[in-house]
């Protein structure tokens, strides 16, 4: 019988609970290839494991691993959490809420969801990265930091990606969202104070407290292209910011720690961190919520620097 769900509790108290659909479903790539399925399996849960010894919180997390796509068509990967799709108001998403409370905000309901493209050539380990691979552990990361709440349900209207209005659900990221003449992108409630041209102006900023005093007392720069590009931009910060958060990531690179910048986004969108100093790891842009129904999209990562 296949092992489904696989349950560890990190240094940080968290229990995840692990569902690969590649193995649920026998599809025998990805996180159920032959070669390389075991490694995968244990990236993934390094990059939790490290995760869990950042966060302090004592929660569980049910976490599904969809099945793999294998046609390198775009994007390497791509996670979410769930919200519920009313009120209107700021919100954290189930992981959060899983993950800090203990309770499960739908029993029998997974609380993230990701996908990875396993099309291109991978550094499936932890160990160094090869000429022309992409790193597991670097883009599990940033994309579990997405299911963390690292992430904008704006629309390139200024609408609501999970109740399609405004005021409507958004992130608590998108609390701290400003222009940079400090006026503010939203107000209280779910409230879109801006504009669709705000949103394009390479021009938005993230004013958390935390992240502020990270970033040598100054707001933090957002991906804001001139052309909205749906689950990257305001989801991401600037390439040149120091970050697992940066909205592309190119071959060769590895990014296995979170940066002190986005420690304190973190902290500012409701995470507690651990006291004691944080490990590094052993070197050895949405899914849409429920009311009666499922809806889903998906934040993705580009592959390149041209996302």
């Amino acid at each position: 019988m296949l092992l489904m769900t696989i349950s560890t509790a990190s240094a940080g108290t968290i229990t995840w609970n692990v569902t690969y659909n590649d193995v649920v479903n026998s599809t025998n790539v990805g996180f159920a290839d032959a070669t390389f399925g075991a490694t995968r399996q244990a990236t993934f849960q390094a990059v939790l494991d490290y995760v869990g010894s950042v966060l302090d919180a004592s929660g569980s997390v049910d976490f599904v691993v969809g099945n793999s796509q294998m046609d390198g068509s775009g994007f390497l990967a791509s996670a979410g959490t769930y919200y519920f799709t009313t009120p209107a108001r700021f919100d954290s998403g189930f992981l959060f809420q899983h993950a800090n409370t203990g309770t499960d905000p739908i029993a029998n309901k997974e609380d993230a969801y990701a996908t990875f493209d396993f099309g291109y050539n991978w550094n499936s380990d932890t160990g160094s990265v090869a000429a022309g691979e992409f790193d597991l552990f670097s883009v599990a990361l940033h994309e579990v930091a997405h299911a963390l709440g690292f992430l904008s349900l704006v629309q390139a209207n200024g609408t609501s990606a999970i109740s399609n209005g405004d005021p409507g659900v958004f992130s608590i990221y998108d609390s701290f969202l400003q222009r940079g003449n400090g006026t503010a992108l939203f107000g209280t409630g779910g409230d879109f104070l801006g504009s669709a041209a705000d949103l394009t102006s390479n021009d938005v900023f993230f004013s958390g407290t935390n992240a502020e005093a990270a970033n040598g007392g100054n707001p933090v720069p957002v991906y804001a292209p001139s052309t909205f590009s749906a689950g990257s931009s305001i989801a991401h910060v600037d390439n040149g910011v120091t970050s697992v958060m940066n909205y592309s990531i190119a071959a060769n690179v590895e990014k296995r720690t979170f940066s002190a910048i986005d420690l304190g986004i973190l902290q500012d969108i409701g995470w507690t961190l651990q006291t004691t100093s944080v490990p590094e790891p052993a070197s050895t842009g949405l899914l849409l919520a429920i009311t009666t129904g499922l809806l889903s999209a998906r934040w993705r990562r580009k592959k390149s620097a041209e996302d």
